[in-house]
């Protein structure tokens, strides 16, 4: 629901709120039935020529989309066909906009069901209902002209999935204890239960209910933290970051002890960074640790390789590589450390990218992710962050929301798609699971899903740490940050360790 009242969404199952037009039926037929003649037999609602479904009214916000499946209900209907209109009525306006009409041939019977998805943001702000309206073909022909309805659902994106395995609720459960029922008294499973059962004598037993608590514990309740002082001159992303990692449970990879270890471990070690551009944090790790590391940057600018050559004195062994990551190819080379510092969701072949990490490890190598973004691809939140950070940031006053690229006070905050012009979170959701597909997780530290936004260049200057209320106000992001978190929220930064999955017989054989 939103703030005054109305739905975000819509789903059709027997428990939705919805009319179907007009009152009195134009001929019998069961308002639900399990549609058969497809390969998929679905319990569907049913509509003939001169009826239409009326939703309940919901808003449709910028990122709501709506989900059909659909197809005629019987196997043979008219000689002209049937037709399915989607319309979205808006209640202000009393106007309808066509989202679709879609046709169904006579003589022709399909085999699989019809799902259309459609995106709704061009209706953003609009409040109405939704309408699906069965017509005869073109001949006027209503004959047989049934239409089944077996998905339809209006959300907003991050919420479809849940909300569709949650239709026929009581159906499903009642299918799911019978067949469950009938499978365990199978032979394949009661031999063994019965057997079982013999040993321990066992006798039937009373059961109980679970009386959950009223209000599950923690949730929504104001997360407590641990909270410490700015530092002199601290800006406000450091002091949000470091609260942050303070109130959090695990700890980022402490990479410089690692890398120390390796040396201590093996004498001298290989360790090249992808995407190293400038390598910042790579001058700082040889820096701490100056001695037994050969040093290999690989970047597609030389420019960035220059600047990142001069932070390493000239003792450091530095071998620089000028090379696109996206057309990388294993050359049989091996290191004992890779690592890619936030780079990743710059790159579109990912796969090659993994492939080259995998086959380019010695068998004892590990691959370091370091302040990776791992968000939505475009760099954008995930769905229920943004919600949640929009109402922690729409409350705070105006003079902390003014952004500082566009001199504008933002109501909420931007979340464009930073992909459309660059490669900025090209393939940011498929990181981690590339990564867990090709590597092994060795220590993987997860976090931040909408507090960097907050306080990022945008909004950072706006917060002088050494007014009390500036500081306050910072304090109560990371707990709004901490609230979600707790609650299941995705981090958009990962700061991982990873370890070979696969041995392969045609590289280097590694230690």
């Amino acid at each position: 629901m939103n703030d005054a009242g109305v739905a975000s969404f819509f789903l059709l199952d027997e428990t939705a709120v919805f009319d179907v037009l007009p009152d009195v039926k134009l001929a019998e037929h069961p308002t639900w039935m399990h549609v058969a003649h497809l390969r998929e037999a679905r319990y569907s609602l049913i509509l003939i020529a001169g009826e239409h479904l009326r939703s309940s009214e919901l808003k449709v916000f910028p990122d709501s989309t709506l989900h059909v499946r659909f197809s005629a209900a019987l196997p043979s209907i008219s000689l002209d066909g049937l037709t399915c209109s989607v319309v979205f009525f808006d209640d202000k306006a009393q106007a309808e906009f066509q989202l679709g009409t879609f046709h169904f041939c006579a003589g022709y019977t399909p085999s699989e069901w019809r799902t259309v998805d459609l995106d709704l943001a061009w209706l953003a702000g609009m409040r109405g209902r939704l309408l699906i309206k069965c017509g005869p073909g073109a001949q006027n022909d209503p004959t047989a002209d049934w239409l089944a309805i077996a998905d339809l659902c209006v959300a907003r994106e991050g919420q479809m999935k849940a909300l569709l395995a949650k239709t026929h609720h009581q159906m499903r459960m009642k299918n799911e204890i019978a067949h469950f029922s009938s499978v365990y008294r199978n032979a394949f499973y009661s031999n063994v239960q019965e057997r079982q059962s013999e040993t321990a004598m066992g006798v039937a037993r009373t059961v109980r209910q679970l009386n959950g608590l009223a209000q599950a514990q923690g949730f929504g309740a104001q997360a407590d933290i641990v909270i410490s002082e700015p530092f002199e001159g601290e800006a406000a992303y450091s002091y949000a970051t470091r609260l942050l990692r303070a109130n959090v449970p695990q700890t980022p990879p402490d990479f410089q002890a690692r890398l120390r270890q390796k040396v201590t471990d093996h004498g001298a070690i290989k360790v090249l960074s992808i995407c190293s551009g400038a390598a910042r944090i790579e001058a700082g790790l040889s820096a701490a640790i100056p001695e037994g590391v050969e040093w290999s940057l690989l970047d597609i600018n030389e420019d960035l390789l220059q600047i990142a050559a001069k932070q390493f004195p000239p003792g450091i062994s530095l071998d620089l590589i000028v090379a696109d990551a996206n057309n990388l190819v294993p050359t049989g080379e091996q290191w004992d450390v890779i690592i890619c510092v936030s780079a990743l969701h710059h790159l579109v072949e990912l796969e090659k990218v993994m492939l080259f990490i995998s086959r380019s490890l010695k068998n004892d190598g590990e691959f370091w992710s370091v302040g990776e973004a791992v968000g939505r691809n475009g760099n954008r939140l995930w769905p229920d962050a943004i919600m949640a950070a929009d109402a922690a940031f729409s409350s705070l006053p105006a003079r902390y929301r003014l952004n500082a690229d566009t001199q504008v006070v933002d109501a909420v905050i931007p979340d464009k798609d930073h992909s459309i012009g660059c490669f900025e979170g090209i393939r940011s959701e498929e990181i981690t699971a590339l990564l867990e597909r090709w590597l092994q997780p060795v220590d993987v530290y997860r976090t931040n899903c909408f507090l960097w936004r907050m306080v990022n260049l945008a909004y950072s200057g706006n917060f002088h740490l050494e007014d009390a209320e500036d500081q306050e106000l910072v304090i109560d992001m990371v707990r709004a940050e901490l609230e979600h978190f707790r609650n299941g929220g995705l981090g958009t930064e990962l700061f991982g360790v990873y370890k070979k999955k696969h041995f392969f017989s045609d590289g280097a054989s590694g230690r």
